[in-house]
């Protein structure tokens, strides 16, 4: 893999470039399928993801089997973060939210690269206080903010991560996202669809204005990626 393969994931293109070398050598691209599930909670895991263009969702599962979403990982992250305490401590069902490139490495491979790098770690210790500051947005987003506004704000972060407008996108994984009725997230879609915002049609959503729809969403998009920006600069 080239040096320009970096340029996919915020956390290796922040790499020194000897630290780089290294690391990418142990990694491979794939693109898993939509709902495929790479981690499950309290199972350790065989391999760690970086997403390029695809995006990773981990899903907190709650007892009679409904599911919310927790956190959302696209190219600005990864998703083995837990194993910097444990390989069980994964308290989440981590799968496919938008199909993409990924750069994944084993669950072991990761550790030693871990123990090697101390521009990696410290790039990871930053990544965990933004998680633990977009989780605090999040709930401060449920509370305070519309599903019109929360659901503008989902789509312009996978826009990001995708690197394109246009994605696969279904009612019933968007209702899990947001926490809310299928019904509730099918109204919304057409006030945005009325006001030209985007096009859904037979599980494809198009942004049509992207400067529309980041008016009509909240200011969590634009504070968590300040935050990322801020926390994320290796010295």
């Amino acid at each position: 893999m080239s040096t320009s393969d970096r340029l996919g994931n915020s956390i290796l293109e922040r790499l020194p470039e000897f630290d780089f070398q290294r690391i990418i050598g142990q990694m491979e691209k794939v693109s898993p399928d939509v709902g495929e599930i790479v981690a499950y909670p309290g199972r350790e895991p065989k391999w760690v993801h970086f997403p390029v263009s695809g995006v990773l969702s981990s899903m907190v599962v709650l007892e009679d089997g409904s599911t919310v979403e927790g956190s959302t990982v696209g190219n600005e992250g990864m998703d083995g973060l837990y194993l910097l305490a444990d390989p069980m401590a994964n308290p989440y069902r981590i799968n496919v939210q938008v199909q993409g490139e990924m750069l994944r490495m084993s669950a072991e491979a990761f550790r030693h690269a871990r123990a090697e790098s101390p521009a990696l770690s410290q790039l990871l210790m930053r990544y965990a206080l933004v998680l633990i500051q977009r989780g605090a947005q999040n709930g401060a987003c449920i509370q305070h903010h519309t599903i019109e506004e929360r659901m503008c704000r989902w789509l312009l972060e996978t826009a990001h991560r995708k690197r394109q407008d246009t994605f696969s996108l279904t009612q019933e994984f968007l209702s899990d996202m947001l926490g809310v009725r299928r019904q509730s997230v099918n109204l919304t879609a057409r006030i945005l669809q009325s006001a030209n915002l985007i096009k859904y049609r037979r599980g494809e959503l198009t942004i049509i204005d992207r400067a529309g729809l980041e008016d009509a969403s909240c200011e969590c998009f634009r504070v968590t990626s300040q935050m990322y920006e801020r926390m994320m600069r290796l010295t």
